[in-house]
Protein backbone atom coordinates (compact mmCIF):
# COMPACT_ATOMS: atom_id res chain seq x y z
CA UNK A 1 0.00 0.00 0.00
CA UNK A 2 2.99 2.01 0.31
CA UNK A 3 3.14 2.84 -3.10
CA UNK A 4 0.14 3.40 -3.41
CA UNK A 5 0.45 6.61 -1.94
CA UNK A 6 2.33 8.48 -4.93
CA UNK A 7 -0.95 6.99 -6.69
CA UNK A 8 -2.98 9.18 -4.16
CA UNK A 9 -0.60 11.98 -4.03
CA UNK A 10 -1.18 12.58 -8.13
CA UNK A 11 1.55 11.18 -9.54
CA UNK A 12 1.47 9.62 -13.16
CA UNK A 13 2.27 6.20 -13.81
CA UNK A 14 5.09 6.74 -15.80
CA UNK A 15 6.71 8.15 -12.84
CA UNK A 16 5.33 5.48 -10.03
CA UNK A 17 6.87 2.39 -13.23
CA UNK A 18 9.94 3.88 -12.84
CA UNK A 19 10.59 4.31 -9.35
CA UNK A 20 9.29 1.02 -8.68
CA UNK A 21 11.75 -0.44 -11.44
CA UNK A 22 14.83 1.31 -9.90
CA UNK A 23 13.51 1.02 -6.13
CA UNK A 24 12.68 -2.32 -3.78
CA UNK A 25 10.20 -0.88 -1.80
CA UNK A 26 8.83 2.85 -1.38
CA UNK A 27 11.17 4.44 1.28
CA UNK A 28 14.69 3.40 -0.64
CA UNK A 29 13.36 6.71 -2.52
CA UNK A 30 14.13 8.87 -0.19
CA UNK A 31 17.30 7.85 0.67
CA UNK A 32 18.50 9.60 -1.92
CA UNK A 33 18.05 13.83 -1.73
CA UNK A 34 16.45 16.12 -4.35
CA UNK A 35 18.88 16.96 -6.24
CA UNK A 36 20.23 13.47 -6.89
CA UNK A 37 16.75 11.76 -7.67
CA UNK A 38 16.26 14.53 -10.02
CA UNK A 39 19.52 14.36 -11.63
CA UNK A 40 18.74 10.81 -12.08
CA UNK A 41 15.35 10.05 -13.18
CA UNK A 42 15.52 13.75 -15.07
CA UNK A 43 11.95 14.60 -13.41
CA UNK A 44 11.35 18.50 -13.20
CA UNK A 45 10.51 20.40 -9.94
CA UNK A 46 6.93 19.42 -9.53
CA UNK A 47 7.13 15.58 -9.96
CA UNK A 48 10.07 15.85 -7.64
CA UNK A 49 8.08 17.90 -5.20
CA UNK A 50 4.90 15.55 -5.49
CA UNK A 51 6.66 12.60 -5.00
CA UNK A 52 8.76 14.18 -0.96
CA UNK A 53 4.74 15.40 -0.58
CA UNK A 54 3.66 12.15 -0.51
CA UNK A 55 5.88 10.92 1.95
CA UNK A 56 4.49 13.38 4.45
CA UNK A 57 0.58 14.28 3.18
CA UNK A 58 -2.09 12.66 5.31
CA UNK A 59 -4.10 10.05 3.10
CA UNK A 60 -5.92 8.65 6.00
CA UNK A 61 -9.27 9.63 4.41
CA UNK A 62 -8.71 7.90 1.42
CA UNK A 63 -7.87 4.98 3.19
CA UNK A 64 -10.78 4.86 5.18
CA UNK A 65 -12.79 5.47 2.10
CA UNK A 66 -11.24 2.73 0.61
CA UNK A 67 -11.99 0.38 3.73
CA UNK A 68 -15.23 1.67 4.24
CA UNK A 69 -16.72 0.69 0.52
CA UNK A 70 -14.46 -2.83 1.23
CA UNK A 71 -12.17 -1.63 -1.81
CA UNK A 72 -8.26 -2.96 -1.77
CA UNK A 73 -5.36 -2.15 -3.65
CA UNK A 74 -2.57 -3.77 -5.11
CA UNK A 75 -0.07 -3.37 -6.96
CA UNK A 76 2.24 -5.03 -9.89
CA UNK A 77 4.66 -6.25 -7.26
CA UNK A 78 2.38 -7.46 -5.18
CA UNK A 79 2.13 -11.88 -5.15
CA UNK A 80 -1.57 -11.36 -5.63
CA UNK A 81 -1.18 -9.49 -9.02
CA UNK A 82 -2.51 -11.87 -11.62
CA UNK A 83 0.52 -13.31 -13.39
CA UNK A 84 -1.24 -13.38 -16.78
CA UNK A 85 -2.10 -9.90 -16.65
CA UNK A 86 1.33 -8.72 -15.42
CA UNK A 87 2.96 -10.52 -18.57
CA UNK A 88 0.68 -8.26 -21.13
CA UNK A 89 2.94 -5.53 -22.85
CA UNK A 90 1.49 -2.71 -20.63
CA UNK A 91 0.04 -3.84 -17.30
CA UNK A 92 -1.86 -1.23 -14.72
CA UNK A 93 0.39 -0.67 -12.24
CA UNK A 94 -2.28 -0.73 -9.28
CA UNK A 95 -5.48 -2.85 -9.20
CA UNK A 96 -8.37 -1.88 -7.06
CA UNK A 97 -11.03 -4.73 -6.53
CA UNK A 98 -13.79 -6.10 -4.53
CA UNK A 99 -14.54 -9.44 -4.21
CA UNK A 100 -12.10 -12.44 -4.51
CA UNK A 101 -9.00 -11.63 -6.26
CA UNK A 102 -7.70 -15.58 -6.53
CA UNK A 103 -10.16 -15.49 -9.37
CA UNK A 104 -8.07 -13.79 -11.44
CA UNK A 105 -5.12 -16.20 -10.91
CA UNK A 106 -7.69 -19.19 -12.64
CA UNK A 107 -5.88 -20.72 -15.52
CA UNK A 108 -9.21 -21.09 -17.30
CA UNK A 109 -10.65 -17.51 -17.40
CA UNK A 110 -12.82 -16.61 -20.81
CA UNK A 111 -13.25 -13.12 -21.88
CA UNK A 112 -16.76 -13.04 -23.19
CA UNK A 113 -17.73 -9.19 -25.14
CA UNK A 114 -19.93 -7.93 -27.65
CA UNK A 115 -21.82 -5.36 -28.40
CA UNK A 116 -23.99 -2.81 -26.30
CA UNK A 117 -26.90 -3.39 -28.72
CA UNK A 118 -27.26 -6.44 -28.40
CA UNK A 119 -29.74 -8.73 -30.68
CA UNK A 120 -32.21 -11.40 -29.29
CA UNK A 121 -29.97 -13.55 -31.60
CA UNK A 122 -26.53 -12.39 -29.55
CA UNK A 123 -28.36 -12.34 -26.47
CA UNK A 124 -29.02 -16.21 -26.68
CA UNK A 125 -25.66 -16.97 -27.62
CA UNK A 126 -24.18 -15.39 -25.07
CA UNK A 127 -26.19 -17.49 -22.53
CA UNK A 128 -25.95 -20.59 -24.48
CA UNK A 129 -21.88 -19.91 -24.36
CA UNK A 130 -22.36 -18.84 -20.77
CA UNK A 131 -24.11 -22.05 -19.96
CA UNK A 132 -21.29 -24.58 -21.06
CA UNK A 133 -18.84 -22.28 -19.75
CA UNK A 134 -19.75 -22.03 -16.22
CA UNK A 135 -20.11 -26.21 -16.72
CA UNK A 136 -16.95 -26.30 -17.58
CA UNK A 137 -16.24 -24.37 -14.21
CA UNK A 138 -14.89 -21.77 -16.48
CA UNK A 139 -14.37 -18.05 -15.09
CA UNK A 140 -16.19 -15.73 -17.18
CA UNK A 141 -14.68 -12.14 -17.50
CA UNK A 142 -16.50 -8.82 -19.01
CA UNK A 143 -17.10 -4.93 -18.76
CA UNK A 144 -20.41 -4.59 -17.01
CA UNK A 145 -21.52 -2.75 -19.95
CA UNK A 146 -25.07 -2.58 -21.18
CA UNK A 147 -25.65 -5.07 -23.84
CA UNK A 148 -23.59 -8.11 -24.48
CA UNK A 149 -21.49 -7.85 -20.83
CA UNK A 150 -24.37 -7.64 -18.82
CA UNK A 151 -25.68 -10.87 -20.31
CA UNK A 152 -22.46 -12.74 -19.77
CA UNK A 153 -22.59 -11.58 -15.72
CA UNK A 154 -26.07 -12.02 -15.74
CA UNK A 155 -26.18 -15.65 -16.75
CA UNK A 156 -22.29 -16.38 -15.31
CA UNK A 157 -24.24 -15.68 -11.91
CA UNK A 158 -28.09 -17.92 -12.66
CA UNK A 159 -25.88 -20.88 -13.25
CA UNK A 160 -23.81 -20.17 -9.99
CA UNK A 161 -20.69 -19.59 -11.86
CA UNK A 162 -17.78 -17.28 -11.31
CA UNK A 163 -17.50 -13.85 -13.08
CA UNK A 164 -14.89 -10.92 -13.19
CA UNK A 165 -16.10 -7.61 -14.09
CA UNK A 166 -13.31 -5.04 -15.29
CA UNK A 167 -15.03 -1.32 -15.23
CA UNK A 168 -13.81 1.70 -17.01
CA UNK A 169 -14.38 4.24 -13.89
CA UNK A 170 -13.68 4.46 -10.31
CA UNK A 171 -15.42 1.51 -7.96
CA UNK A 172 -17.57 4.02 -6.39
CA UNK A 173 -18.92 5.52 -9.67
CA UNK A 174 -21.88 2.86 -10.67
CA UNK A 175 -21.87 2.67 -14.94
CA UNK A 176 -24.49 2.39 -16.25
CA UNK A 177 -26.69 2.73 -13.57
CA UNK A 178 -29.04 0.68 -14.21
CA UNK A 179 -25.91 -2.35 -13.45
CA UNK A 180 -25.83 -1.19 -9.76
CA UNK A 181 -27.54 -4.90 -8.71
CA UNK A 182 -24.80 -6.64 -10.30
CA UNK A 183 -22.02 -4.41 -9.47
CA UNK A 184 -22.70 -5.39 -6.12
CA UNK A 185 -23.62 -8.65 -6.59
CA UNK A 186 -20.81 -9.18 -8.54
CA UNK A 187 -18.41 -7.58 -5.90
CA UNK A 188 -19.90 -10.56 -3.37
CA UNK A 189 -19.99 -13.48 -5.10
CA UNK A 190 -17.49 -12.74 -8.11
CA UNK A 191 -14.70 -10.12 -8.79
CA UNK A 192 -14.51 -6.42 -9.87
CA UNK A 193 -11.77 -4.52 -10.68
CA UNK A 194 -10.41 -1.63 -12.19
CA UNK A 195 -7.22 0.45 -12.18
CA UNK A 196 -8.86 3.51 -11.58
CA UNK A 197 -8.80 5.75 -8.41
CA UNK A 198 -12.03 6.21 -6.65
CA UNK A 199 -14.04 9.34 -7.90
CA UNK A 200 -12.90 8.42 -11.58
CA UNK A 201 -15.57 9.27 -14.45
CA UNK A 202 -16.42 6.74 -17.22
CA UNK A 203 -15.06 8.20 -19.57
CA UNK A 204 -14.49 7.19 -23.23
CA UNK A 205 -10.93 6.72 -23.30
CA UNK A 206 -11.27 4.81 -20.26
CA UNK A 207 -12.65 2.16 -21.80
CA UNK A 208 -9.93 1.07 -24.31
CA UNK A 209 -7.35 0.43 -21.01
CA UNK A 210 -10.07 -1.31 -19.64
CA UNK A 211 -10.23 -3.96 -22.48
CA UNK A 212 -6.54 -4.77 -22.72
CA UNK A 213 -7.19 -5.88 -19.10
CA UNK A 214 -10.04 -8.35 -19.98
CA UNK A 215 -8.04 -9.30 -22.92
CA UNK A 216 -4.36 -9.85 -20.03
CA UNK A 217 -6.58 -12.09 -17.91
CA UNK A 218 -7.93 -14.24 -20.22
CA UNK A 219 -6.71 -17.57 -21.93
CA UNK A 220 -9.05 -16.44 -24.76
CA UNK A 221 -11.55 -14.10 -25.75
CA UNK A 222 -15.30 -14.60 -27.43
CA UNK A 223 -16.59 -12.31 -29.19
CA UNK A 224 -20.69 -12.33 -29.52
CA UNK A 225 -21.44 -9.56 -31.81
CA UNK A 226 -19.89 -6.34 -33.00
CA UNK A 227 -20.60 -3.79 -35.33
CA UNK A 228 -17.19 -3.64 -37.79
CA UNK A 229 -15.40 -0.64 -35.73
CA UNK A 230 -17.00 -1.74 -32.36
CA UNK A 231 -15.10 -1.82 -28.90
CA UNK A 232 -15.53 -5.21 -28.85
CA UNK A 233 -12.98 -5.42 -31.98
CA UNK A 234 -10.87 -3.07 -29.93
CA UNK A 235 -10.84 -6.23 -27.05
CA UNK A 236 -10.42 -9.10 -29.51
CA UNK A 237 -7.13 -7.15 -31.63
CA UNK A 238 -5.58 -6.34 -27.93
CA UNK A 239 -5.95 -10.27 -27.26
CA UNK A 240 -4.34 -11.30 -30.14
CA UNK A 241 -1.59 -8.58 -29.69
CA UNK A 242 -0.96 -10.35 -26.61
CA UNK A 243 -0.80 -13.76 -28.07
CA UNK A 244 -4.40 -14.57 -26.54
CA UNK A 245 -7.47 -17.26 -28.74
CA UNK A 246 -10.16 -15.11 -30.48
CA UNK A 247 -13.05 -16.82 -30.91
CA UNK A 248 -16.28 -15.58 -32.50
CA UNK A 249 -20.43 -16.05 -33.42
CA UNK A 250 -21.17 -16.19 -36.83
CA UNK A 251 -24.03 -13.84 -37.56
CA UNK A 252 -26.54 -12.55 -39.68
CA UNK A 253 -24.76 -11.25 -42.74
CA UNK A 254 -27.35 -8.52 -42.88
CA UNK A 255 -26.90 -7.46 -39.39
CA UNK A 256 -24.58 -4.62 -38.43
CA UNK A 257 -23.70 -5.99 -34.92
CA UNK A 258 -22.89 -8.84 -36.79
CA UNK A 259 -20.67 -7.78 -39.35
CA UNK A 260 -17.24 -7.28 -36.90
CA UNK A 261 -17.48 -11.19 -36.20
CA UNK A 262 -18.40 -11.82 -39.36
CA UNK A 263 -15.15 -10.21 -40.41
CA UNK A 264 -12.63 -11.74 -37.74
CA UNK A 265 -13.94 -15.12 -39.26
CA UNK A 266 -13.48 -14.04 -42.34
CA UNK A 267 -9.58 -12.99 -42.18
CA UNK A 268 -9.50 -16.00 -39.71
CA UNK A 269 -7.90 -13.95 -36.82
CA UNK A 270 -11.13 -15.58 -34.92
CA UNK A 271 -12.13 -19.31 -34.45
CA UNK A 272 -15.62 -19.97 -35.23
CA UNK A 273 -17.71 -21.02 -32.50
CA UNK A 274 -21.95 -22.11 -32.46
CA UNK A 275 -21.18 -23.38 -28.39
CA UNK A 276 -19.06 -22.88 -25.14
CA UNK A 277 -18.34 -26.25 -25.54
CA UNK A 278 -15.92 -25.26 -28.99
CA UNK A 279 -13.83 -23.25 -26.24
CA UNK A 280 -13.55 -25.96 -23.75
CA UNK A 281 -13.00 -28.62 -26.18
CA UNK A 282 -10.28 -25.79 -28.01
CA UNK A 283 -8.05 -26.04 -24.82
CA UNK A 284 -9.31 -30.06 -23.39
CA UNK A 285 -11.37 -28.63 -20.82
CA UNK A 286 -13.95 -31.27 -19.27
CA UNK A 287 -17.50 -30.43 -19.09
CA UNK A 288 -18.77 -31.19 -15.23
CA UNK A 289 -22.18 -31.76 -14.02
CA UNK A 290 -25.13 -29.82 -15.20
CA UNK A 291 -26.04 -27.13 -12.36
CA UNK A 292 -29.81 -28.32 -12.05
CA UNK A 293 -30.76 -31.43 -9.96
CA UNK A 294 -33.01 -32.21 -13.16
CA UNK A 295 -30.37 -33.07 -14.78
CA UNK A 296 -28.61 -34.95 -11.89
CA UNK A 297 -28.73 -39.12 -12.34
CA UNK A 298 -27.84 -38.75 -8.52
CA UNK A 299 -31.46 -39.48 -6.05
CA UNK A 300 -31.10 -37.37 -3.07
CA UNK A 301 -33.70 -37.20 0.27
CA UNK A 302 -34.93 -33.96 0.99
CA UNK A 303 -32.46 -32.69 3.14
CA UNK A 304 -29.53 -33.36 0.77
CA UNK A 305 -31.54 -31.34 -1.77
CA UNK A 306 -31.75 -28.80 0.29
CA UNK A 307 -28.38 -28.66 1.01
CA UNK A 308 -27.83 -29.04 -2.57
CA UNK A 309 -29.68 -26.00 -3.59
CA UNK A 310 -27.94 -23.63 -0.83
CA UNK A 311 -24.48 -24.33 -2.54
CA UNK A 312 -25.39 -22.43 -5.72
CA UNK A 313 -22.49 -20.41 -4.59
CA UNK A 314 -19.30 -21.67 -2.44
CA UNK A 315 -20.19 -21.25 0.99
CA UNK A 316 -18.82 -22.23 4.55
CA UNK A 317 -20.01 -24.49 6.95
CA UNK A 318 -21.54 -21.43 9.43
CA UNK A 319 -23.33 -19.82 6.11
CA UNK A 320 -24.87 -23.81 5.28
CA UNK A 321 -25.55 -23.96 9.03
CA UNK A 322 -27.66 -20.44 9.18
CA UNK A 323 -29.22 -21.05 5.66
CA UNK A 324 -30.26 -24.39 6.17
CA UNK A 325 -30.42 -24.87 10.44
CA UNK A 326 -29.10 -28.14 10.00
CA UNK A 327 -26.99 -28.82 13.34
CA UNK A 328 -23.56 -28.74 12.63
CA UNK A 329 -22.76 -32.47 13.74
CA UNK A 330 -25.42 -33.37 11.09
CA UNK A 331 -24.57 -31.20 8.41
CA UNK A 332 -21.07 -32.44 8.35
CA UNK A 333 -22.04 -36.56 8.32
CA UNK A 334 -24.76 -35.00 5.48
CA UNK A 335 -22.01 -33.23 3.41
CA UNK A 336 -19.47 -36.30 3.72
CA UNK A 337 -21.96 -38.63 2.32
CA UNK A 338 -22.89 -35.67 -0.15
CA UNK A 339 -19.28 -35.78 -1.22
CA UNK A 340 -18.97 -39.64 -1.23
CA UNK A 341 -22.44 -39.62 -4.06
CA UNK A 342 -20.27 -36.88 -5.88
CA UNK A 343 -23.02 -34.57 -5.22
CA UNK A 344 -20.52 -31.42 -3.45
CA UNK A 345 -17.02 -30.78 -2.96
CA UNK A 346 -14.73 -28.94 -0.74
CA UNK A 347 -12.73 -26.61 -1.49
CA UNK A 348 -10.50 -23.95 -0.43
CA UNK A 349 -10.84 -22.09 2.68
CA UNK A 350 -13.18 -24.55 4.63
CA UNK A 351 -16.11 -23.92 1.85
CA UNK A 352 -18.13 -26.21 -0.11
CA UNK A 353 -19.66 -26.60 -3.48
CA UNK A 354 -21.92 -27.84 -5.22
CA UNK A 355 -21.26 -30.22 -8.22
CA UNK A 356 -22.21 -28.73 -11.73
Amino acid sequence: MEWYRLKMAGIKDSVIGKLMKEFENYQEIFMLDRDKLKQYFKFDDEVINSIYDSRNRDFSKEEEKLRNLGIKVISIIDEEYPLFLKNISSPPLFLHYKGDISLAASEKIIGVVGTRRATVYGRNACEKIVDDLVDGDVVTVSGLASGIDTVCHKRTLQKGGKTIAVVGSGLDVVYPAENRKYWQEIGEKGLIISEFPLGTPPNNFNFPMRNRIIAGLSKGVAVIESKEKGGSLITAYLALEEGRDVFAVPGDIFSPVSAGTNELIKKSEAKLITSGKDILEEYGWDISQKNSTDFLDIPMNEMERKVYEILSTEKNLDEIIAESRIKAGNLLALLMEMEIKGIVSSVSGGKYRRKK
